[in-house]
C-alpha cells in the first residue's frame, strides 16, 4: 500500500472511529493508534487518559494513556501529537523535545506524590498519578512513547536512555510512517533485531540441529544468564510470544524455586532448569575455531521459558544476582515471516504442552474466528435509513484484515469496499470478547483491559465451542452485532450526558450494559432483550436509549465513588465488589422498554433453529472437504496411519470408502470421521494440507 493511501485510511479511520463513539478526533487518534501497537504487540491493556496541565516551576505536564506490563514490571505512557490535514507535517527534534518533557515532568511529579492530590479526583489522571507514586517501588522501567500522525524529521537521533526519579527511562517516537512499516510487516510486528555479540564475545555458540532449508532451520544453544536478563531488561515483555505474556503475567515476575538456586547455586542452574525455546525469523551464524556461534537474531520471541528469562532479570536487578556461572539451554527456531502466523503458535503450543497453560491462552488462533469470520463475510445487514443497498459487518480475525482486503484495488473497487463494509462496521476479536463480556455479567473484567479480558473471554467460549460448536451460528453472529450496536451507542449516550466530565467512559459503558443485563433477568422473568429488533433496525429503539442513560448516571455514581479501602477509580473498576455494588443498585425498568421486551421462549426458539441449519451446514462442508482432497489422498492417508498403527478396523474401513471417491460418497458423518482421521495422522507426522472451504 503506497504511503499516501494509508494515510488516508489512517485518517478515515480516526474519523470513523471519532463519529462512531462519540468522541474528539483526538482521543480516537489515540484509541486507534494504540490498536494498531496491540496488533504489533508493543503494547497490551492500555488506559486511556487524557490529561494536560501545569506542574511544579509552571512545567507543562501532559499524558494521553498508560499501560502497566504485568510481565516485566514496566510502565508504558503515551502522549498524542495530532494534526489531521491532508497534508502531513513534520515532526522536529525540537518538537519531540517538547512533547517528551510534558510527558516526563507527569511522571516526576506523579512519582513525587504531588501530583494526585492536586488533579480532580474524576479525572482519570489522578488515579495514574496516585498509581506511580504507590508502585514507584515496583516499577522497572518506563517506556515513554509520543505517536504522531506527522512525518519524523531525518534529523531526529535516537534518544539515548536516561532516568526519571531512579527509573530507567526509554523513548520511543512512532510517526505515521513507522506505523505503516509496522502494519505492512508480515509479522505484523515493528522490527526486533537483538545484536547478541553486544552481549556475548563473538555472539551465542550453537549446534545446527535440522536439516538446512528454506522453511525451517533449528539450532541448540546455550546463552550465559547476564546476557539472557540484559536481553529482557532491555526489550521487557516484547521477547514474549503472545501466549507466553499472558500466562506470565498472571503467575507472577519471579519464580521462587529459579531464584533460590540463582543465588545458592548458580553454578546448578543449567542441570536444574528446563531453558527456554525461541523462534526468529532470521539469524545470522558465523563459523569460528570453536564452531558456530549466532551473533544476530531478528523477531527473536521466547515461546517457552518466560519464567525464567523473568526470574533471572528479577534477580540481577532487585537481588543484586551475580549470574556468571549461570547459563541456559536455548532451543532456538528459525522461521520464515511469511510462515510465522501459522508456524509460531505450533511451536508455542507443542513448547507449552507440559506446562499449566490452557487452551484458552491459544484462543487466538481458534477454530471459532474460522466460523465468525465465514459468517460475517455471507451475512447481509438490513438496509437502513432509506439506503438502496445492505451492508456487511466486517469480523476482523486477523491483524489489518480490514485494510488488507482493499490493498490492490482500484480507487473505484476500493469505494465500493467501504461502502459494502462501513469502517465503524468492523468488529476486531477483543472487540467481541468486549460486548459478550459486558452482557455476561463481567463488567469488572472488561476493565482490566483488552488483552486480560480476551483471556477471560477465550476460557467461555473454548469450552463452549467444545460443548456444542453449532451454537455458533448465523443468530449468534447477529446477537454479536446487536451487542456491538448496543455498546456503541451507549458510549455514545454517556458521553452527551450532563453528568459526564470525561474520565472512566470505558467502566461506565460496560457496568452500565451488565446492570440492563442484571436488570431484565431479575426484573423481567421470562422476557429478553429483543437482539432481533436490533438488528433488523441496525439501532436501539428511543425507550431503549432512555433506559441505558439512567443506568449509566447511576453506575457513574458508584464508579467514581469506591468503597472503602480503594483509592483509586481506575482499580476499583477491576474488581469484582464494584459489580456487587452496581448489581444492588434499584434501578426501575422503564414500562415502554418492558412491552419492547422479547418473549424469553421464542428468543430460546430463534437459537435453537439457527444451531439446527449450522449442524447441517457443518455436514455438508464436511462432505465437500472430503471429497476435495480427493481419493488418492485418503489412499495415503490410509497406507500412513497402517504403517504406523494408528487405525482402528472401523477406520480402515471407512477410509476404504473414501478411497472409491467419486463413486461412493461418503456419509456426513462418515465425513466427520474423515476429517478427525486427517487431523490425528497429521499431529503423527502426515504432511499438513489445508482445505479450501475452511474446514479442519
Amino acid at each position: 500500500m503506497e504511503y499516501r493511501q494509508f494515510r488516508t485510511e489512517f485518517l478515515e479511520q480516526v474519523a470513523a472511529r471519532a463519529v462512531a463513539e462519540g468522541d474528539f478526533k483526538h482521543s480516537a487518534f489515540v484509541a486507534y493508534s494504540v490498536q494498531l501497537l496491540q496488533d504489533a504487540e508493543e503494547v497490551s491493556d492500555f488506559e486511556p487518559c487524557y490529561f494536560r496541565g501545569t506542574g511544579a516551576r509552571k512545567r507543562s505536564i501532559g499524558v494521553d494513556g498508560f499501560a502497566f506490563d504485568d510481565a516485566d514490571g514496566s510502565v508504558r505512557l503515551f502522549i498524542a501529537e495530532f494534526g489531521g490535514g491532508e497534508e502531513p507535517e513534520t515532526l522536529t527534534q525540537t518538537d519531540a523535545k517538547s512533547h517528551f518533557a510534558r510527558l516526563q515532568a507527569f511522571c516526576e511529579e506523579a512519582v513525587s506524590g504531588k501530583l494526585h492530590r492536586e488533579i480532580e479526583e474524576s479525572n482519570p489522571a489522578a488515579g495514574l498519578a496516585q498509581l506511580l507514586f504507590k508502585e514507584r517501588g515496583a516499577v522497572t522501567r518506563f517506556r515513554l512513547y509520543l505517536i504522531t500522525d506527522a512525518e519524523m524529521s531525518s534529523r531526529i537521533r535516537d534518544w539515548p536512555e536516561s532516568e526519571i526519579s531512579n527509573i530507567k527511562a526509554e523513548f520511543h517516537i512512532w510517526d505515521i510512517v513507522r506505523f505503516q512499516r509496522a502494519f505492512e510487516s508480515r509479522t505484523g510486528k515493528d522490527e526486533l533485531e537483538v545484536d547478541l555479540q553486544e552481549l556475548v564475545e563473538g555472539g551465542v555458540p550453537c549446534l545446527g540441529a535440522s536439516v538446512d532449508s528454506d522453511e525451517y532451520l533449528a539450532y541448540l544453544c546455550v546463552i550465559p544468564g547476564e546476557a539472557l536478563a540484559n536481553i529482557y531488561d532491555e526489550y521487557g515483555s516484547r521477547l514474549l510470544e503472545g501466549n507466553v505474556r499472558s500466562f506470565l503475567s498472571t503467575k507472577g515476575r519471579v519464580n521462587k524455586g529459579i531464584r533460590q538456586t540463582i543465588l545458592t547455586r548458580p553454578h546448578m542452574f543449567f542441570a536444574f532448569n528446563n531453558g527456554i525455546a525461541c523462534t526468529a525469523s532470521k539469524v545470522d551464524v558465523v563459523t569460528g575455531p570453536s564452531g558456530l556461534r549466532i551473533t544476530k537474531a531478528s523477531d527473536l520471541q521466547i515461546v517457552n521459558g518466560g519464567q525464567t528469562t523473568a526470574s533471572l532479570a528479577a534477580a540481577k536487578r532487585n537481588d543484586k544476582a551475580a549470574l556468571d556461572h549461570v547459563f541456559v539451554q536455548m532451543k532456538l527456531s528459525v522461521v520464515p515471516p511469511e510462515r510465522s502466523g501459522q508456524v509460531i503458535p505450533e511451536i508455542s503450543r507443542c513448547a507449552n504442552s507440559q506446562n499449566r497453560v490452557s487452551d484458552a491462552d491459544f484462543f487466538s488462533n481458534h477454530e471459532f474466528h474460522r466460523r465468525i469470520e465465514q459468517i460475517s463475510r455471507k451475512l447481509w445487514a438490513p438496509a437502513v435509513g432509506g439506503a438502496q443497498h445492505g451492508t456487511q459487518w466486517f469480523y476482523e480475525r486477523a491483524r489489518g484484515q480490514y485494510l488488507n482486503e482493499q490493498s490492490g484495488l482500484s480507487l473505484s473497487d476500493r469505494k465500493r469496499f467501504v461502502l459494502q463494509h462501513p469502517r465503524h462496521q468492523v468488529i476486531a476479536k477483543t472487540d467481541l470478547a468486549k460486548y459478550e463480556n459486558a452482557w455476561r455479567q463481567l463488567p469488572h473484567l472488561v476493565s482490566q483491559g483488552a488483552q486480560k479480558n480476551f483471556l477471560s473471554f477465550s476460557s467461555y467460549a473454548s469450552d463452549a465451542w467444545d460443548k456444542n460448536e453449532v451454537q455458533f451460528n448465523d443468530e449468534y453472529f447477529k446477537r454479536v452485532v446487536a451487542k456491538a450496536i448496543l455498546f456503541r451507542r451507549t458510549e455514545q449516550i454517556v458521553s452527551k450526558q450532563r453528568w459526564y466530565q470525561g474520565g472512566y467512559r470505558a467502566n461506565i459503558v460496560a457496568y452500565s450494559i451488565s446492570k440492563l443485563s442484571r436488570m431484565i433477568e431479575v426484573e423481567a422473568p421470562g422476557r429478553a432483550l429483543d437482539f432481533r429488533s436490533i438488528w433488523l433496525r441496525q439501532a436501539l429503539t428511543p425507550a431503549t436509549e432512555t433506559q441505558i442513560a439512567k443506568i449509566a448516571e447511576s453506575v457513574f455514581d458508584v464508579i467514581v465513588n469506591p468503597a472503602g479501602g480503594f483509592q483509586n477509580i481506575t482499580e476499583w473498576g477491576k474488581k469484582e465488589l464494584c459489580w456487587k455494588r452496581v448489581a444492588e443498585l434499584e434501578i426501575p425498568l422503564d414500562s415502554t422498554f418492558y412491552k419492547e421486551l422479547a418473549d424469553h421462549e421464542s428468543d430460546l426458539q430463534q437459537k435453537k433453529d439457527s444451531a439446527v441449519d449450522q449442524k447441517i451446514e457443518i455436514g455438508i462442508e464436511q462432505q465437500a472437504s472430503v471429497l476435495q482432497l480427493g481419493a488418492s489422498y485418503w489412499k495415503q492417508i490410509r497406507e500412513f496411519g497402517a504403517r504406523e498403527g494408528l487405525l482402528s478396523p472401523d477406520d480402515i474401513s471407512i477410509l476404504g470408502l473414501a478411497c472409491l471417491i467419486p463413486n461412493k460418497v461418503p456419509s456426513e458423518k462418515q465425513s466427520s470421521r474423515l476429517l478427525q482421521m486427517k487431523t490425528r495422522m497429521e499431529s503423527e507426522g502426515f504432511p499438513i494440507r489445508t482445505i479450501a472451504t475452511g474446514a479442519s
